[in-house]
């Protein structure tokens, strides 16, 4: 009796999503190449100011469609979304001409904004169009495992989440603030409702003063969240990088799991220790492009407003790290949400004082 043939389904690929570039600068060099890498976008277009560079980046990444002229940009090649990679202190002046050349979807760099006002704004635009964050940590794979198991209640009711960076709040804050929050939301907990911080000393990023050293603690209904950056920041066992000594701890009543960015994770559960590694930059590659990946589905599905690093969320996290700076100010304990001031950013400079 002759056997009967069985056919394979083939799965086809989702559909690439058509992309452009503004900036192609130090740090767009690895969007342009995690765009391309992911297989999820098509990059059609790159726009900078700088013809040199522009140039440069089209020959490098085999892409002839090159504008100096943002809003030409998109009004001839018709994004489905727009990767925007230049510094925090133009952010809204390039957001704003982008949305009203008609960008349907735009990724931004982190930190969102320098002042709250510049948060809201971004949070305003957001509410009819996806603007995503690229606080790309939380795509990496070892936390990929962790999401759902903190989704499940695995751990217990969390009690804790403590995040320690030796780098200074601006620097890395929307990396930890990101991740912390993220476990937090994972695990059902409200978002912060109180802050209390101190800081001392001064860092600058070009002409923008940040406190060099903050401690702090918030609290999310009967849980806690610890905060500390800067130098006396505890050290990562192993690491000698500087910006590299980012770790994360999450304590619930049933266990315990530790996460750094470069020395690996360890995991306390059902009374037994698992442990496993975390390698920055490799992790860092494949989180950019799994970002990329879950951009697209996302747009295509139509699920926008839930996509894990959009601007609503970031702008909550921005709150806190913003919170922080006027509990230092004013050695106050700060509600949240509040209604925060641009003042802050000036007068942090008197920390230098």
């Amino acid at each position: 009796m002759a056997k009967k043939s069985r056919r394979t389904a083939v799965r086809k690929s989702p559909r690439k999503l058509r992309s452009v570039q503004v900036g192609c600068g130090g740090r767009a060099q690895t969007h342009m190449a995690s765009q391309l890498g992911s297989g999820a976008v098509d990059l059609v277009a790159l726009c900078d100011l700088d013809e040199e560079r522009l140039k440069a980046a089209g020959e490098r990444y085999q892409v002839s469609r090159l504008y100096t002229s943002m809003a030409e940009m998109i009004q001839k090649e018709e994004p489905e979304f727009v990767d925007i990679c230049t510094p925090p202190t133009i952010r809204t002046a390039i957001v704003g001409p982008a949305i009203k050349a008609g960008a349907p979807a735009i990724l931004i760099e982190k930190p969102i904004a320098l002042k709250p006002s510049e948060s809201r704004k971004l949070v305003e635009w957001g509410k009819d169009r996806l603007i995503a964050v690229n606080t790309q940590y939380q795509w990496m794979p070892h936390w990929r495992r962790f999401w759902p198991m903190l989704e499940k209640g695995e751990l217990g009711d969390i009690r804790y989440i403590r995040t320690h960076t030796k780098a200074d709040i601006l620097e890395q804050g929307p990396h930890t603030l990101d991740l912390a929050m993220k476990a937090a939301r994972a695990s059902g907990l409200p978002e912060p409702e109180w802050v209390v911080a101190g800081g001392s000393g001064l860092a600058y990023h070009g002409k923008i003063p940040v406190p060099a050293e903050v401690t702090a603690i918030a609290g999310l209904g009967d849980a806690r969240m610890f905060i500390n950056h800067g130098e006396t920041a505890p050290e990562v066992p192993g690491e000698n990088g500087f910006h590299r000594h980012i770790q994360v701890d999450i304590v619930g009543s049933k266990g315990r799991l530790w996460v750094s960015l470069n020395q690996g994770w360890l995991l306390w559960k059902g009374g037994k220790f698992r442990s496993g590694k975390s390698a920055w930059p490799k992790n860092d590659g494949e989180a950019q492009r799994q970002l990329y990946r879950d951009m697209r589905d996302t747009i295509h599905n139509g699920k926008e407003k839930e996509f894990p690093t959009r601007v609503e969320l970031a702008a909550r996290n921005s709150e806190l790290m913003m919170a922080c700076y006027q509990s230092i100010l004013n050695n106050e304990k700060v509600e949240l949400p509040a209604k925060l001031s641009d003042s802050l950013v000036t007068r942090i400079a008197r920390l230098g004082e």
